[in-house]
């Protein structure tokens, strides 16, 4: 999940060589399992000059956060369920979460399959996977940056169409044992470094929206760290699913000069 990127010789050519940058491969969670890298992160850090994130966690609004996650005026969560599904949905979420559903009348489904997905899982640690590095990049002075913005993640958001909100949660309540061996299976493979099983199953979550969701994301995240990395030595944490394919990010790179090497796990965080 750890690669280090450095200059390939078009960009020597061109007299372009950056310094040796790394970019990990995270995953959004507090389950101990996926912080396995995390020593080794510390150190590739504690060596550069920045440390970057999906965007800089600096900007983060909770209470933009929470109105971007509101269902337009007049709507409401039970009206877009049939009565049945509404009841199994409670059920499901006040057995998962401990809180009750009826005390979010105007969320999206997403935030509703976000919650159940962060109860699913373990909650370890103190702080999610990126977070951790970004408090650590944070102590060491580091520059810290975004490779998106705030406003560019929630504007990917928002063209998540309401229909395939829907159909997502509904999918969970009818099937919630599938949906959390699926969970549990992709904390497996991350915990495993099986980069390439991740990123398959990432694009299959992804469904019809992969441009909006990965692809065009990946490759705007790919000029940003090059973008970035003629300024600064660079330590950049993004996703494990944005990394590998045809058009994922490590791919991007190559394209663009950069020959990666990747760096095998040597210390692990025992649970």
């Amino acid at each position: 999940m750890l690669w280090a990127l450095e200059p390939g010789a078009e960009l020597v050519a061109a007299g372009l060589v950056p310094a040796t940058s790394y970019l990990f491969g995270t995953m959004h969670v507090r389950d101990q399992r996926a912080f396995g890298y995390l020593e080794q992160v510390y150190e590739r850090i504690e060596a550069c000059s920045a440390f970057a994130t999906e965007f800089n966690l600096e900007e983060m609004n909770p209470e933009a956060a929470l109105n971007m996650m509101r269902l337009p005026a007049g709507q409401h969560l039970e009206e877009l369920f049939s009565p049945k599904r509404y009841q199994k949905l409670r059920r499901i979420f006040a057995k998962t979460t401990g809180i009750q559903l009826d005390l979010f009348p105007f969320a999206k489904p997403l935030l509703i399959s976000n919650l159940i997905s962060e109860a699913v899982l373990s909650k370890d640690m103190p702080h999610s996977l990126d977070e951790s590095l970004w408090r650590h990049a944070r102590s060491q002075g580091k520059v810290l940056l975004g490779l998106e913005t705030y406003a560019q993640q929630a504007a990917v958001v928002q063209r998540i169409p309401l229909d395939y909100q829907v159909k997502a949660l509904r999918d969970i309540g009818k099937n919630f044992r599938s949906f959390r061996r699926q969970l549990l299976r992709m904390t497996e493979l991350y915990a495993r470094a099986d980069l390439q099983q991740l990123c398959r199953q990432a694009r299959k979550n992804a469904g019809g929206l992969r441009e909006i969701l990965l692809y065009q994301r990946n490759h705007h995240m790919a000029a940003r760290i090059e973008a970035i990395n003629h300024e600064h030595s660079l330590c950049c944490a993004i996703g494990a699913g944005h990394l590998a394919g045809k058009r994922g990010v490590l791919r991007q790179l190559k394209k663009r000069g950069y020959q990666l090497r990747p760096i095998p796990a040597e210390k692990r965080v025992e649970g």
